[in-house]
């Protein structure tokens, strides 16, 4: 969809951000990417693509980021689609060609890594041996070079040392163009399960996580003056009614308004995650209608495209109306750049400019067809930016 189109389509519903600002000198500004879901959902004639990893998508990815000089690259989980022990594995060394660029990869559990298997343990203990950079920071190249990327990790280990290096957080950056990172897995544990209204079911909930998130978040001692958080699921979806906080958007408000409010009073000014396979960033509100954030669904790195869910449909609870959209793109690839200059940061948009892609066995264009199952060379363009500033006002407009 065009994205133009759909601007057109929202209407009065539509709001942008206007910033006011005086102009200010800020050194050393930097780049860090995010990318969507990676999954493999079909047939795969061309052999590139192996254990559910979609290989061939991922490279031209990250061709783009090595490209644009990113410091590191943080994806939003959903690392291969059986989130089986080898695919796993695969996802790993399809970030190798990051790594060996000087480039951190980050990434997090989602819903496929913590499919309930005997053999794995919903991924858990396989995760942190393939990741232990989510505890430290450290990188090692294909020629043994180590360099790390990040500082002052933690995971909230006063809640369970499970968590260790799932849920984390680390800095990056120097002065005014220093950040924090939060990043939050709330997936099932072996001996940890807890059951909710879907067939996902949670570990350590954000209620129970939410004094170390609010502590990693506190603007009076983080020492940055930035900050993103990130989980897999969203706080509202598009396609998918399950959230962040339970299997429905009306559920546990409590812990919604907590959860709102210590991103708000906090500065934190943009929330990231995946799940959906639409580009979609939207104003979400509290139950208690006290406290606002943007949320980011990242867009599709995968042979899994969704649509945006009927708006009446009943499984939405009427929650709905606490989401204000912004912009929306879906059947397409992308990725996002997030610039850090000072006071201001800055998201740039990409994806291929054809999409319209097919979903599943008739990726990309069609069933039956002498291409089906093989990924085309993407030609990505930018497709939108925005930005917030710190040191100026920010005030929703709505379209006339």
């Amino acid at each position: 969809m065009n994205i133009n189109r759909l601007f057109e389509k929202i209407g009065a519903g539509f709001a942008l951000f206007v910033v006011l600002h005086s102009p200010a000198a800020w050194a050393a500004p930097w780049k860090f990417g995010v990318m969507g879901d990676t999954q493999w959902t079909c047939a795969d004639p061309s052999g590139r693509n192996p254990r559910t990893v979609p290989v061939s998508i991922i490279q031209q990815v990250n061709r783009q980021f090595i490209d644009a000089g990113v410091k590191f690259v943080i994806q939003v989980g959903d690392l291969s689609d059986d989130g089986k022990d080898v695919s796993e594995q695969e996802r790993v060394a399809a970030a190798r060609p990051l790594i060996d660029a000087g480039i951190g990869f980050f990434a997090f559990r989602g819903n496929h890594e913590a499919q309930k298997r005997n053999d794995n343990g919903y991924g858990a203990a396989g995760f942190k041996i393939r990741y232990p950079q989510t505890r430290e920071g450290v990188f090692v190249t294909s020629k043994g070079k180590r360099y790390r990327i990040g500082s002052n990790f933690s995971s909230p280990l006063k809640v369970s040392r499970d968590l260790d290096g799932l849920s984390y957080s680390f800095d990056y950056g120097d002065g005014e163009e220093r950040a924090r990172f939060v990043i939050i897995d709330n997936w099932p544990l072996p001996g940890r399960v807890i059951a909710n209204s879907t067939h996902y079911p949670s570990g350590y909930t954000i209620a129970d996580q939410q004094p170390w998130i609010s502590e990693r978040l506190d603007r009076r001692k983080r020492g940055t003056r930035h900050a993103f958080v990130f989980s897999h699921q969203p706080m509202i979806g598009e396609a998918h009614h399950d959230t962040l906080f339970s299997g429905f958007a009306n559920e546990h408000p409590d812990w919604q308004n907590a959860f709102l409010a210590s991103l708000q009073q906090n500065g934190v000014r943009y929330f990231i995650c995946g799940h959906d396979h639409i580009h979609q960033r939207s104003i979400i509100t509290s139950p208690d209608g006290h406290s606002k954030v943007e949320q980011l669904i990242a867009q599709s790195v995968s042979t899994k495209f969704y649509k945006p869910g009927f708006l009446g449909n009943d499984k939405w609870f009427g929650q709905k109306s606490r989401e204000l959209s912004i912009s929306q793109e879906y059947e397409s690839v992308g990725y996002y750049i997030y610039s850090i200059d000072g006071p201001t940061v800055t998201v740039d948009y990409y994806a291929d400019d054809h999409g319209h892609w097919q979903s599943d066995a008739n990726y990309p264009e069609g069933s039956g067809r002498p291409d089906t199952g093989v990924t085309p060379q993407f030609h990505f363009v930018k497709k939108e930016s925005w930005s917030y500033r710190l040191n100026g006002k920010q005030v929703l407009v709505p379209q006339r």
